[in-house]
């Protein structure tokens, strides 16, 4: 048996996954109103995660298997996670790791009052030894790996993902994957950091998969030809 069948941490992910789908409406109406008030990413992403800290921004049950399956694949050890929100792609991470007989994921998460939650959530099924979570900007939180980074998932403000990776960038194992949510998937809609990693001579091959919103799939080459 793997830890997801496990009943403390499959009841757990039930119960999230619902709320989270029970919610999708009012965030969707959510992010609506702000895009609305506010003219520019920038503006957007000054305060969006204080307006929606409220609501799951999270991974779907595909992403998190699938997440929960590449981490055990790649016997991946070291995993850094931009956007903790209530812990459901925390809680598929560090099962992986617990399978793998080892690891640590390191969290980010902005607001202090939503990192309660997930702390909670990680404590009860029993997983807490394989998460650090760490609460204010990851761009200030997350400038300390302790070992070179097997995995990268980006799930916060999208805006802030080509910061955030280049910030880690120099931290990358070679080989090591880096996996975003919310990313377009067409080249008719795209974003900077898709851009970025679809470039080849960034030193990534890149590939879009068809989940919840689109996801990137990114392996680092350790090579940079610019």
């Amino acid at each position: 048996m793997n830890t997801l069948m496990t009943p403390k941490v499959a009841n757990l992910l039930n119960q999230l996954h619902q709320e989270a789908d029970e919610q999708m409406p009012s965030v969707l109406a959510a992010v609506n109103e702000i895009r609305s008030e506010q003219t520019t990413p920038e503006e957007w992403t000054s305060d969006w995660a204080e307006r929606m800290s409220d609501f799951y921004l999270s991974a779907s049950r595909e992403q998190g298997r699938f997440l929960y399956q590449t981490v055990r694949a790649t016997k991946a050890q070291y995993v850094v996670e931009f956007g903790t929100s209530f812990g459901i792609s925390t809680i598929y991470i560090a099962a992986a790791l617990h399978d793998n007989h080892g690891g640590k994921l390191v969290s980010a998460e902005l607001i202090e009052s939503k990192a309660a939650k997930p702390k909670k959530h990680i404590h009860s099924t029993g997983l807490g030894d394989y998460v650090d979570i760490r609460i204010g900007d990851a761009l200030e939180t997350l400038t300390d790996p302790e070992r070179p980074i097997d995995l990268l998932y980006l799930d916060g403000g999208p805006t802030l993902y080509p910061n955030v990776l280049k910030l880690l960038q120099p931290h990358l194992c070679e080989g090591a994957l880096v996996i975003a949510d919310n990313v377009p998937t067409t080249k008719e809609e795209t974003s900077p950091y898709a851009e970025y990693v679809r470039n080849p001579t960034n030193g990534y091959i890149s590939t879009s998969l068809e989940m919840k919103g689109g996801t990137e799939y990114s392996l680092w080459t350790g090579v940079d030809q610019n």
